[in-house]
């Protein structure tokens, strides 16, 4: 069985042409796919999800003060969970201070 020759990376035209193609021109995948050499509809819709769509996404200042109180949550129970691992004698403050300190920070 023959290998596939590796597909070429992305440009950032690529990516460009591929916005502009589903978000502005409004085209199916099928019609997308045209537009790309060696390129299938497929690969082009997981490379849109995966990579792209989230660009084009606005962010009002809700949305980042409601990112940055998720992310101080998602901290303060993370080293929660250290130090339930470290057992009773360390809190979660003293883990944190303690591993910042290690770690130069």
């Amino acid at each position: 069985m023959k290998k596939k020759p590796p597909k070429a990376k992305f440009t950032a035209e690529d990516d460009d042409l591929l916005v502009d193609l589903k978000e502005v021109r409004k085209l199916t995948w099928k019609q997308i796919a045209e537009h790309f050499d060696g390129r299938t509809a497929g690969a082009l819709q997981v490379r849109y999800c995966t990579k792209l769509k989230a660009r084009s996404i606005d962010w009002s200042d809700e949305d980042v003060e409601a990112l940055h109180e998720a992310m101080k949550d998602y901290e303060d129970e993370r080293w929660i969970v250290v130090s339930q691992k470290m057992g009773s004698k360390f809190t979660a403050s003293v883990c944190r201070e303690k591993y910042n300190e290690i770690k130069g920070l």
